[in-house]
């Protein structure tokens, strides 16, 4: 249930009220601006200030310390098997951040209830998340489905394993809550319904889940690779005592019983992560402690307190990458040929490659390696190699401006090699550097079969850099993109110089493009014409401006209005076909463009 805030004549103005009644009490909700008073039958029972119930931007106490810095980073390996914990804390913990982790396998990470803001800290500690693709959603409770929302709204599309039911109780809630269609949130993410008991298959291993005893529906579930395991435990009540106990008052099955005391959230594992919580909807201490040695020594505690962890005989696990928990595990067959392969396919110049194609790649491709602080290639040098980031940070510096970062699929030099063009640019590397390298020869050979894609990487190479990226940082959205979106933005910009007077777009034509402003300035003259138009509808739009509606591209609809340039100057041309391609990719992009018509 959702209940809004409104005035009230009870409270002073500016104070506003949200009221639930149920048949044993009431709980409000008190918004005094600064500050939140929770009341439960008629009792204040917290006060909460607003930075911390909002959704800005990572307050201070959740992030967790930084384990990078660039100039001196940890260059972090992800392990074969094993996890990194983000949060290890219940909902009600104020000094800890709510349970979730990295459940890593063969080098790529799988999110686990990933904790509110955690997309930052992975980004501010050098994961890329290009290393991250998929979120396993164990359950609807918000101190383990925020992040999980988060994560959906920002760069690339990412995969969720679920549950139907418990995906169907998602988009119920954050349909809601964000004001989205069902239909619409959905488009946003790929739903990879599993299904109990029935093992899904990542990386040369495979994950089996089950369900645990909760409030509501709830997922646990049992990871193995190379002959050894990882178990969650998710939010869940064990305690052999009391479920016999809820057997017998008919509550669950006898079978249901032995499943959850034998065969779920307590399995012989190389790893078992429980949680700790208060019972009766999560799991005593006590029940843990009655376990056999050959199950408790590895057992490691999550979702509790630190006092009542220490309490305890049992470990409770630790946030940061410097605590990752590694299992040993034999490496793959054709180790090297896979890890390529992984970053062929999350870098965009490569995804759409066939498999006869992308072997053709593996033919040719080398790894190389650059000490830290050893430089990559220099402006003015002859363009050899398209080089894309393997391992490490590479700062990529152009016209004296502000370097950029290069991570993990990061890529560059292909506009040199398909232009006869020299570096623009230089690259160092700021880390102990690995980066994938493919000759001159062989990168023409392999795009010359691709001629669209050779077209955009030659459309990119001839865009003015300073006038391209002035107007992509002039843009709200745009300027938060990561490189590799900016990338992908770039590559179906196309530049074009207006005069003062100019048509862009004419009344009664195809809506066929978007158009970000460079430095010209365009004007809908025919709104001065219309009653109510304010000064402000009136003004031009200026740098950094995006002109786009994506209703009208996907319906095919036309102009309502005639586009003019006021100013001469540049501008870019996105055509609509490869923008709706580009937000299909980019969801965080297209919650700001769908309903929008102008985004500045």
């Amino acid at each position: 249930q959702f209940v809004e805030f409104a005035c009230s004549e009870e409270l002073p103005a500016g104070h506003l009220l949200a009221r639930m009644a149920f048949d044993d009490g009431t709980i409000e909700v008190i918004d005094r601006g600064a500050e939140y008073d929770v009341i439960v039958d008629d009792e204040l029972v917290a006060t909460v200030p607003d930075w911390l119930s909002s959704a800005i931007a990572d307050p201070p106490h959740i992030l967790m310390p930084m384990a990078t810095a660039v100039g001196d980073a940890i260059d972090f390996e992800a392990p074969q098997f094993g996890i990194t914990v983000l949060g290890a804390a219940d909902g009600f913990t104020a000094a800890g951040t709510t349970a979730g982790f990295i459940l890593w396998m063969r080098g790529r990470g799988i999110l686990v209830d990933p904790p509110a803001h955690s997309a930052h800290y992975l980004r501010r500690n050098g994961i890329s998340s290009r290393k991250i693709t998929h979120v396993i959603l164990t359950h609807c409770h918000a101190d383990h489905d925020a992040g999980t929302f988060q994560k959906i709204l920002l760069e690339q599309r990412v995969t969720v394993l679920t549950t139907r039911t418990i995906m169907a109780a998602f988009v119920r809630k954050y349909a809601l809550i964000s004001e989205m269609n069902y239909d619409f949130l959905q488009r946003l993410f790929c739903f990879h319904s599993v299904k109990i008991g029935e093992p899904v298959h990542f990386q040369g291993g495979s994950i089996k889940f089950f369900y645990s005893l909760h409030a509501l529906p709830c997922i646990g579930f049992r990871a193995e690779l190379a002959g050894k395991s990882i178990v969650y435990s998710s939010d869940t009540y064990y305690d052999p005592d009391g479920l016999a106990a809820l057997q017998q008052r008919g509550i669950i099955s006898a079978e249901r019983c032995a499943s959850l005391c034998t065969d779920c959230s307590v399995q012989q594992a190389d790893l078992l992560l429980h949680e700790a919580g208060i019972a009766p909807i999560h799991t005593p201490f006590d029940a843990l402690a009655k376990l056999p040695d050959n199950i408790k020594r590895s057992i490691r505690v999550i979702h509790c307190n630190d006092a009542r962890a220490a309490e305890s005989e049992f470990e409770k696990v630790q946030p940061g990458f410097e605590h990752t928990i590694t299992i040993d595990t034999e490496p793959p067959l054709h180790a090297e040929a896979n890890q390529i392969l992984q970053i062929l396919l999350v870098t965009d110049i490569f995804r759409k490659f066939d498999v006869e194609s992308i072997v053709d790649v593996l033919s040719v491709i080398t790894t190389r390696s650059y000490s830290a602080g050893e430089p990559i290639c220099k402006a003015g040098d002859e363009g050899r190699f398209l080089r894309i980031v393997k391992a490490g940070i590479v700062m990529y510096e152009r016209d004296g401006a502000r370097p950029f970062e290069l991570r993990y699929c990061d890529y560059f030099g292909e506009g040199e090699l398909l232009t006869d063009a020299t570096h623009a640019a230089s690259a160092t590397a700021a880390t102990r550097v690995e980066v994938l390298e493919i000759e001159r020869g062989d990168v023409q050979y392999l795009f010359r079969r691709r001629p669209n894609l050779m077209a955009r990487i030659q459309q990119r190479a001839k865009l003015s850099y300073d006038a391209s990226w002035a107007a992509i940082g002039a843009n709200s959205v745009f300027s938060g993109f990561s490189m590799a979106q900016v990338t992908q933005l770039q590559s179906v910009m196309r530049q074009h110089e207006v005069g003062e007077g100019e048509v862009i777009w004419r009344k009664g034509d195809e809506v066929l493009d978007v158009v970000l402003v460079g430095d010209a300035r365009l004007a809908y003259r025919e709104l001065a014409d219309v009653r109510g138009a304010t000064r402000e509808d009136l003004e031009p739009f200026g740098p950094g401006a995006l002109l786009v509606n994506v209703y009208a591209l996907e319906n095919r609809l036309r102009h309502e209005l005639t586009l003019t340039a006021e100013r001469a100057g540049t501008i870019f041309h996105v055509i609509g076909e490869d923008l709706l391609d580009f937000l299909d990719n980019n969801p965080g992009a297209f919650i700001w463009m769908r309903d929008t018509l102008v985004v500045c």
